[in-house]
């Protein structure tokens, strides 16, 4: 943790673990203890799927924990929409649909909720100077622009991709809006929807190209 994280305003620092908290929900892992046999099993069964994207996932988890170690993640609690957004992401990996996989993964969960909430943390990382903060994040992003290439590599039906996404955007939505007291802390509350917005259709182009 940063030496000034505690000269940081108050809420500016819960706003900082609560989105944190949605890249590493300490508090729910139990709940999604699936995953990994899961991921582990995709990994197996796309072979572009690199097992160091994998581990880079892992080692988010642990900056997350070695950061916040003083003021565990596991404290936040996380709304409804994001719960049951990820139980149905749990759903997608058991069905084995490679492409539902990474429309709901891939497409939503990292193009769009994460590359908006990274960018977010890392804007508000360097405006209060917490370099250690920030550092990791900035090392977060370049791996999730990574991911997000591969798995829109993965897909190959255009049509049901933009639907999917279509269907899919609302829940990220609400997830976004029903964090709006504790965001509004890091930065306008606006900006927030519009960038959401250019990354819907930043990743409508990339499936046009298809």
């Amino acid at each position: 943790m940063d030496s000034n994280w505690y000269q940081t305003p108050e809420e500016v620092r819960f706003g900082i673990r609560y989105l944190s908290a949605h890249f590493y929900p300490k508090a729910y892992m139990s709940r999604w203890s699936a995953l990994k046999p899961l991921s582990l099993s995709f990994v197996d069964k796309v072979r572009e799927y690199s097992p160091r994207q994998y581990q880079e996932e892992l080692d988010h988890f642990d900056f997350f924990e070695r950061y916040f170690m003083r003021e565990p993640l596991s404290e936040i609690k996380l709304p409804n929409s994001y719960i049951e957004f990820f139980d149905n992401l749990v759903k997608d990996f058991e069905s084995g649909d490679v492409q539902a996989i990474a429309t709901r993964f891939h497409l939503v969960t990292e193009g769009i909720l994460a590359t908006t909430g990274l960018n977010v943390l890392r804007t508000v990382g360097e405006r209060y100077n917490l370099r250690e903060f920030s550092s990791g994040i900035k090392h977060i992003i370049e791996d999730e622009a990574r991911h997000i290439n591969f798995g829109i590599s993965l897909i190959r039906d255009r049509d049901f991709a933009l639907r999917r996404l279509d269907e899919l955007y609302p829940e990220a939505i609400k997830i976004v809006k029903d964090g709006e007291a504790y965001l509004s802390a890091l930065t306008p509350f606006e900006d927030i929807m519009k960038m959401m917005d250019e990354l819907k259709r930043a990743r409508e182009s990339n499936l046009r190209k298809i």
